[in-house]
């Protein structure tokens, strides 16, 4: 106990400055945007470069069940990629834009995966350098994964589909009901899929599909599948639970979606009618 004593005794002002100086540092990036930016971003490079090596060391020991995942999806994308024709394959593994493929498809790995919280973020090992931008959409080849938040040049912070803050368009798989696709933070396997009007032709085991008015995912890519329907507000609407075809709890490798004629679209939706 004395030794701790004589210690703080004597490095008593390097001890106070440095308490003084992370308050500072505190106050400084909670009261102005530009650093508070500048330190997310520049923690955000670091935090990405830990997480990416101890994802490197959990993947040294699961090799076989990887390399099987790789194998299998190689042979869907190539599969993929002789029934486009015209597809080109870059040079880094991207799907180029063609006129008959209006989506790049860029490949990533996720190297943190959270899904125990009610908001839920994923970092990818890719950023703006490989073109990476926000709102972009992520998927697998078993359905969503989420919408791109925030990059850096290496790095990305996905939005997890499973976060209260997002809200999806999906459609019922064969007909024209469309709803909103959200997540009430308890089960990771299942989300709800509401505002399913009472007329709805919906059952148990119907295919749940991304919707046409998506700007982020391409259209009828496979969600999930009905697990129960529920009369909602005196029985005018649906509330839907859906079983997700991703397993949001084990994460591997994702694609990155970027729609070519995205930043038209958004614009068009935003044109209001001069009357």
């Amino acid at each position: 106990m004395q030794h701790i004593i004589n210690f703080l005794i004597k490095y008593r002002n390097l001890l106070l400055y440095l308490v003084l100086f992370s308050v500072a540092m505190v106050f400084t990036i909670q009261s102005h945007e530009y650093h508070r930016t500048t330190f997310i971003h520049s923690t955000g490079n670091v935090t990405g470069e830990i997480l990416e090596t101890r994802k490197d060391i959990y993947e040294y020991f699961d090799l076989d069940q990887q390399n099987q995942y790789l194998s299998e999806e190689n042979a869907r994308l190539r599969m993929r990629l002789l029934a486009l024709g015209d597809t080109l394959l870059g040079g880094e593994s991207t799907l180029i834009f063609s006129d008959s493929l209006p989506y790049r498809v860029i490949p990533s790995r996720v190297i943190k995966n959270a899904y125990d919280k009610l908001d839920n973020f994923i970092t990818l090992d890719i950023g703006s350098k490989r073109g990476v931008e926000p709102d972009m959409g992520v998927i697998t080849s078993n359905g969503l994964v989420g919408i791109v938040d925030v990059t850096s040049a290496d790095f990305s912070r996905v939005i997890s589909i499973l976060n209260s803050e997002i809200s999806l368009n999906a459609q019922i798989k064969g007909t024209s009901t469309i709803g909103s696709l959200t997540w009430d933070g308890t089960d990771p396997y299942t989300m709800s899929l509401i505002d399913v009007p009472r007329l709805a032709r919906v059952k148990k085991g119907d295919t749940i599909i991304t919707g046409q008015q998506s700007t982020t995912f391409p259209a009828d890519v496979q969600i999930g599948v009905v697990e129960n329907a529920v009369l909602t507000d005196n029985g005018s609407r649906y509330d839907i639970q859906v079983r997700l075809f991703n397993d949001m709890t084990d994460l591997g490798y994702v694609y990155v979606i970027k729609k070519r004629d995205k930043e038209a679209i958004q614009i068009i939706d935003t044109l209001q009618v001069n009357e």
